[in-house]
């Protein structure tokens, strides 16, 4: 065939090709890639339409791709020394796409790559398990017949079944028989869309022992999805506390009261890890006379999750709660080391960004709103966040820095949500 022809295909192939040089370190061992020529399927895929990237390294080009850079040290290696042709996965993060790589040897120093989209795969086979790895006791996936097709590590340590015995067996066939009918009541109430916030009912352990669940479920499609927590110590405690006298239960407040203090004082958040407003106090003067002494810029961002109550009031607070979480990953992920992130209280977070004036610290704000609605919540789905930006003036006391991001994040709420307002 014409060399022709094979030019006319590999260029207007909606495939995505690309060739690479080799490039060797002093010992002659291959480190990288130099990117010779691609065609407009790649282009497009990797959204490069406006760069110019030949001549310029693979890695260069997209960073941050493969967890490590040796990692891409070995698949050139093996592709160049060893002769092979190899498959893996990148997810180069200005993308936000998983992108599969078959990379291969084409002749002497030359490599030649082909690409896949597989960003829905990704998510396809991710979404179950996204969801049984919520951080909360017990979680399933059950089919309309009660059957259950997924569960978590939770059940074994809880209830002492192996996962393996409970996938594919009924789960109605662990439930108290004096509960049975309400609980067969409430999975056709389920199934038929009704709303079901929560119910309790006893399910038996692997020894034969009865353990008081509370159940949060939600139908999803055909597959009904539930979380559960075992409530038996707390239903045994709600008991005997009913009989104690009005002594004991003075001293349970008191016990309440000194923990609320205890939790005042920590510096970190308990649900999300994050420092919390106690450090924010301490931490805010040092930074604050940092900047005054360099006279260096100083700029804060202030972020609230869009729409965060009926998140609570649709899934319940165990999933509102991974929601602050995932939330909470995500902005430590984008954060450079000098930057300090604290969670406000509720769905509220802040960043203080030392060095940072104004126009980048927008340009960090809209990175950060973009990640959020990007982003798919386990059980919640996508979300959005409404995000305030202010730069502090010289001298400026805290509390009026604090009140014009705050200012401008109400003004984000006021417009539309899912913006970044500058004070």
């Amino acid at each position: 065939m014409d060399s022709k022809y094979y030019e006319q295909f590999y260029k207007n192939s909606p495939t995505a090709y690309s060739c690479q040089k080799v490039i060797y370190d002093d010992n002659r061992l291959p480190v990288d890639l130099v990117l010779l020529d691609y065609n407009k399927a790649f282009e497009n895929m990797m959204e490069l339409q406006e760069i110019k990237i030949l001549n310029k390294r693979f890695f260069d080009v997209f960073p941050n791709s493969l967890e490590n850079y040796s990692e891409w040290n070995k698949y050139i290696f093996d592709a160049v020394i060893n002769k092979k042709s190899l498959q893996f996965d990148i997810n180069p993060f200005s993308l936000q796409k998983w992108i599969r790589v078959m990379i291969f040897p084409v002749q002497w120093d030359i490599l030649g790559c082909i690409y896949f989209d597989v960003t829905k795969e990704y998510i396809q086979d991710n979404e179950i398990e996204g969801f049984l790895n919520v951080n909360i006791d017990m979680l399933s996936v059950v089919n309309s017949n009660g059957y259950f097709l997924r569960v978590n590590q939770a059940f074994e340590r809880i209830l002492g079944y192996k996962v393996e015995e409970l996938e594919g067996s009924s789960f109605t066939k662990l439930v108290h028989e004096d509960d049975l009918l309400w609980t067969l009541d409430i999975i056709k109430d389920l199934q038929n869309q009704k709303h079901i916030s929560t119910f309790i009912n006893r399910v038996r352990r692997k020894d034969g022992v009865y353990r008081y669940l509370e159940w949060h479920s939600q139908l999803n499609g055909k597959y009904i999805y539930s979380s559960a927590r075992d409530i038996t110590e707390r239903r045994t405690l709600e008991e005997q506390l009913f009989e104690k006298n009005n002594n004991l239960a003075q001293l349970t407040e008191e016990l309440k009261e000194k923990n609320k203090i205890l939790k005042t004082l920590a510096l970190t958040d308990e649900l999300t890890g994050l420092y919390n407003r106690h450090f924010l106090d301490q931490k805010i003067v040092e930074e604050m006379n940092r900047s005054d002494i360099d006279k260096q810029s100083l700029s804060m961002i202030i972020i609230d999750i869009d729409y965060f109550k009926q998140v609570n009031d649709t899934w319940g607070h165990p999933v509102g709660d991974e929601v602050l979480k995932q939330t909470a990953q995500i902005l430590k992920q984008m954060l450079r080391h000098s930057d300090t992130l604290i969670r406000l209280g509720g769905e509220e977070f802040m960043i203080i960004l030392p060095d940072t004036k104004l126009e980048e610290a927008l340009k960090i704000a809209e990175r950060v709103r973009k990640r959020i609605e990007q982003f798919k919540y386990p059980i919640a789905g996508q979300l959005t966040a409404s995000l305030g930006v202010a730069q502090r003036e010289m001298l400026e006391s805290f509390n009026n820095w604090y009140i014009r991001a705050d200012s401008a994040l109400y003004k984000a709420k006021e417009m539309e949500r899912n913006c970044v307002v500058k004070a």
